[in-house]
């Protein structure tokens, strides 16, 4: 079944004749070094047909400054110390258990699973690539659910949460969020299972990776703002002007983080500091709007929708008034990046001014 939906994505033979680039210019784009650059070239123009974007210039080099950045033109990059860091992950995970914590990981990575000539432990210790962590993982998933009795107190563990452990998130040549993939490819009818294997490949980690960046449509008038969405969130820089504007007008600090809520996963928010200051802010200045319509048009931060509500209307109105200024658009969120993969202290805008750098370098290679 995998071999159907990798043809099905798949550009190895000659993209049809469409409007936009062909393949030999958009192998221009591509850095000097890279192997199959007519590969990448004919999976990128895939990818960005799928997604009903023009192959030009612009889309293509977007695309490639995120492979760069990501992966360095690596179909499943290899990741340094990733079996230290999964363990550490899997430990930290399970600190629900309390003291039983260690327990717990000697008992889930302590089996041998059928035909395997060494424990899970073992073979972690072996992993050097995303794919075979994850490949290694899922087959801790299935041993597990089949010996389910081996250990009562896991029983929660298996009934649902097991598979929560995996530490693999992000992955491919655009280390796109597999979540969001996942959900991708439901629409298309492609199984979570076979996602996740697509995205090891060139094509699949292009095509998912592509269609997050560009998923939502926005008035930024920098690549940059784009970029940073990429790290942060469905219009984060959109949002961080936002919360930049009300923080001003309130004379009252916020940090712009690009988050109107405080987001615990999918469809679970709680109020924060910035939900705080937008009820005082209407309060203060537009008691005319409800909170009920307030809190409406909130849920619609991660939409292009959210631009067309009275909440928006009304604060960048109320801004235009206090200050006499235009309010911006956009900004790049204050983010600090919290991953086990990156060796130091990083935040979304060295990501996003980064990954700018190497797309103005890919135009002039054209």
């Amino acid at each position: 079944m995998l071999s159907i939906f990798v043809a099905l994505i798949s550009c190895a033979p000659e993209p049809p004749p469409l409007p936009g680039l062909p393949v030999e210019a958009v192998t221009g784009y591509i850095r000097e070094g890279v192997d199959d650059p007519g590969g990448w070239a004919r999976d990128l123009i895939a990818a960005l047909q799928s997604a009903d974007l023009t192959v030009d210039a612009e889309h293509v080099c977007q695309v490639l400054a995120v492979v760069e950045q990501e992966s360095g033109y690596s179909a499943d990059p290899a990741v340094p110390g990733l079996a230290r860091i999964a363990r550490r992950q899997i430990v930290a995970e399970l600190s629900l258990l309390g003291p039983l914590a260690e327990l717990g990981t000697d008992w889930l990575l302590g089996p041998t699973a059928e035909g395997a000539d060494a424990s899970f432990e073992a073979r972690l210790a072996e992993v050097r690539t995303e794919r075979q962590l994850d490949e290694l993982f899922r087959g801790l998933v299935l041993h597990h659910s089949r010996h389910a009795a081996s250990l009562p107190f896991t029983a929660g563990l298996i009934e649902g949460q097991l598979e929560q452990l995996n530490p693999v998130r992000t992955s491919g040549s655009m280390q796109v969020s597999v979540s969001w993939a996942q959900a991708a490819g439901e629409r298309d009818g492609i199984p979570a299972a076979t996602v996740r294997d697509l995205l090891y490949t060139r094509a699949g980690g292009l095509r998912w990776g592509t269609a997050r960046l560009f998923a939502h449509p926005a008035s930024y008038d920098r690549p940059l703002y784009r970029f940073a969405d990429y790290n942060a969130g469905l219009y984060a820089s959109r949002n961080a002007a936002l919360q930049e504007q009300l923080s001003q007008m309130m004379e009252l600090p916020l940090r712009p983080d690009g988050d109107l809520m405080v987001h615990h996963g999918p469809g679970s928010t709680d109020d924060g500091e910035t939900m705080g200051l937008l009820l005082a802010w209407r309060a203060m200045y537009a008691p005319e709007l409800s909170e009920r319509t307030l809190r409406r048009d909130v849920a619609l931060e991660k939409e292009e929708g959210f631009e067309q509500t009275r909440t928006w209307n009304t604060l960048k109105a109320t801004y235009r008034t206090r200050t006499g200024e235009e309010p911006a658009y956009a900004r790049v969120p204050d983010v600090a990046l919290d991953s086990p993969k990156l060796s130091s202290d990083r935040t979304t805008a060295w990501f996003a001014e980064s990954v700018e750098r190497r797309y103005r370098a890919c135009l002039e290679r054209g």
